[in-house]
């Protein structure tokens, strides 16, 4: 796998498809490798030459000392798509994901083409204020729960109500989940540091100048729809779509849904 290395922080990056750059970027604890199930595949089928990489924090990348920032992670994005040497290249991302990408738009607009912003936000509600000290909390003391009481906490965080319903839906959720290795160590203190540390950028963001799409999930609790359309609002010439009945993981939840938004948006710009 090659690697990027940014201020001395090696990160793993991976290229598929033929076509234009598409970057993806993960979320808090999200392996580059789940873009692969379904959003990586049917953007490079698009004609994308689709980019993806583990933030720093999350193996294979390096996991240097927390704490991180949402401006270091920025950089590294932008050191990959460097590295890759592709142009100006369209660029999606969900949930810390997003708020890397926006900055990334704001930061950088020499590397980027357009940004699609997952489950994004400009600003920290109370909620979301206290879902990340919590998280920091337990990563910073080095609390492990058992790994199928997260995985159930997690499919009422993440996943819409409707679906928490689909005996169907969840059994196979929650399985899957308390069997990925667990997320521990610094990395997972870095990436809730800089979660914690993200508040305030609505102003800044009025300094986009690229063509933006938000795409907020209607069952999101975790980075609720009324503040992804306030980064809307923001950007100028910013748009908003709500996918229905999905919560925050909307886009492994219903990639259905999702992907002719990207695609669409993507075309246009």
């Amino acid at each position: 796998m090659p690697t990027a290395t940014v201020g001395g922080v090696r990160l793993a990056y991976e290229v598929s498809g033929d076509g234009p750059p598409l970057l993806l970027v993960c979320g808090t604890g999200q392996p580059a490798f789940s873009w692969h199930l379904a959003i990586a595949p049917a953007l490079a089928a698009a004609g994308y030459t689709v980019i993806t990489f583990d933030n720093r924090g999350m193996p294979p990348s390096d996991v240097p000392a927390p704490p991180y920032s949402v401006d270091e992670m920025v950089a590294d994005a932008a050191g990959v798509l460097e590295a890759v040497g592709l142009g100006r290249a369209r660029v999606a991302g969900h949930s810390l994901g997003g708020i890397i990408a926006q900055e990334l738009a704001l930061a950088r607009p020499d590397l980027v083409r357009a940004a699609a912003l997952m489950g994004t936000v400009g600003r920290a509600n109370a909620m979301l204020r206290a879902w990340t000290a919590g998280e920091l909390a337990l990563a910073r003391e080095g609390i492990e729960l058992p790994a199928a009481y997260e995985a159930a906490v997690l499919a009422l965080q993440v996943v819409g109500a409707g679906r928490q319903l689909d005996d169907g839906f969840v059994g196979p959720f929650v399985e899957l989940t308390a069997a990925v290795p667990r997320w521990t160590g610094p990395g997972r203190e870095g990436q809730y540091a800089a979660d914690a540390a993200y508040d305030d950028r609505l102003g800044a963001l009025a300094g986009v100048a690229v063509p933006c799409l938000v795409v907020g999930f209607e069952h999101d609790l975790v980075t609720p729809p009324a503040l992804g359309r306030e980064v809307a609002e923001a950007i100028p010439g910013g748009r908003y779509v709500e996918v229905p009945g999905c919560g925050h993981l909307g886009p492994m939840e219903d990639p259905d849904a999702v992907l002719p938004l990207l695609i669409e948006f993507f075309a246009e710009v």
